[in-house]
């Protein structure tokens, strides 16, 4: 199964490059995870709680720096147009690996974020993103639902540990799933 994520950070400082690179140098060079930047976004291929930790690390590296950061972010597991990558192994979850959201250790940094989740391929996708909205909304973090989205608001591990828990759970139910994550600190409209 291969598995990983595509993701930008967007910064609103002067010291914007600084900050970017210090946030890709942030994640490391580790066996397990295949990093690769270019002038658009940084790819992270690996197992998906490796790649969930690998970009959290990245994106609360730049908002420890300050100002106004926006991570964009497109997480898929079991493309079918993508080649099986060892790194990439372990399977399927199990029910005792999806973390609680308030049960991660908190990382000081409040953000606001939207999520949408693509169960693919599946005929009952609807019933699986009901599910997971339902199981969110049970939780602290749910700040409302817009337009092709859900909005979260809270604690920055928090939220990833809710958005993992999303799409490790659908994952379940459809061998393909993606999901699109914009997460935001500092923004001046709030």
């Amino acid at each position: 199964m291969f598995s990983g994520a595509q993701f930008s950070l967007y910064v609103m400082s002067d010291d914007f490059v600084d900050v970017i690179l210090g946030a890709v140098d942030a994640m490391g060079k580790p066996e397990d995870l295949r990093i690769e930047s270019d002038d658009i976004s940084t790819l992270v291929v690996g197992t998906p709680p490796r790649v969930f930790e690998a970009v959290q690390t990245a994106y609360a590296e730049a908002c420890r720096r300050g100002g106004h950061v926006v991570l964009s972010a497109l997480f898929s597991r079991g493309c079918p147009g993508e080649p099986d990558d060892p790194i990439c192994t372990p399977g399927g979850p199990e029910a005792s690996e999806l973390p609680e959201p308030g049960v991660v250790p908190p990382s000081g940094i409040e953000v606001n974020a939207q999520f949408s989740l693509y169960p693919l391929g599946y005929p009952g996708y609807m019933e699986v993103i009901g599910r997971e909205i339902q199981a969110v909304k049970a939780g602290t973090l749910f700040d409302g639902s817009k337009h092709f989205c859900t909005r979260l608001s809270g604690d920055l591990a928090h939220v990833f540990a809710a958005v993992y828990r999303a799409f490790e759970s659908a994952a379940r139910d459809s061998a393909h799933v993606v999901i699109h994550l914009t997460v935001s600190k500092g923004s001046p409209s709030n």
